[in-house]
């Protein structure tokens, strides 16, 4: 008898089918997740790129960091993080500061309205935690998620380093799209 979903005998075909639906599932609950968070802090008046700057900043000793490392950290591009920080600077949610020790190094620093900004887009966060993914899973299943989520980002098992930045939000609205053709 060749081997199929007969008697219980399943393919790997199958297997592998079963395994695509099931991270098919995990990736639409995250974005679903992740959108009404995006959601939730458009309400207090951040966007989540926003939000991802300011929750860095607002963690940070003296509430400041290095632009390059914001940058990494948020896996963007240096010049991509320069125009977001030039929009955060120009609403007075960050200042830039050039390091006395290092004329290159460039300090993102929250300002008081940006620390202001922070904590409301973190209690709202927190809430939105609650309601979105807590109420549906329990704080053990979190941890266990999260800590496979973090073997999974883990640089030795990226095997396609070249491959995009998968992006949990949309860019902002504005945001040219650098993907298409430059040819004029």
């Amino acid at each position: 008898m060749a081997h199929g979903t007969r008697g219980g005998d399943r393919t790997q075909a199958d297997r592998d089918a079963e395994f695509a639906a099931q991270w098919a599932s995990v990736a639409r609950g995250v974005l679903t997740v992740q959108q009404s968070f995006a959601s939730g802090i458009e309400a207090v008046g951040l966007s989540l790129p926003y939000y991802s700057v300011l929750t860095l900043l607002l963690e940070a000793d003296e509430h400041r960091l290095p632009m390059s490392r914001i940058a990494r950290d948020l896996s963007m591009t240096t010049g991509g993080f320069t125009k977001l920080a030039d929009r955060m600077g120009r609403d007075g949610l960050i200042d830039r500061r050039g390091s006395s020790g290092d004329r290159r190094v460039v300090f993102a620093a929250l300002t008081d309205a940006g620390r202001e900004a922070a904590v409301q887009a973190v209690q709202a966060y927190r809430r939105l935690l609650h309601e979105k993914v807590l109420s549906v899973i329990s704080p053990d299943e979190l941890a266990t998620m999260a800590d496979s989520a973090q073997r999974l980002s883990d640089p030795e098992h990226d095997t396609q380093p070249d491959l995009p930045a998968f992006r949990m939000s949309p860019p902002e609205p504005g945001t040219p799209d650098r993907r298409r053709s430059r040819s004029r």
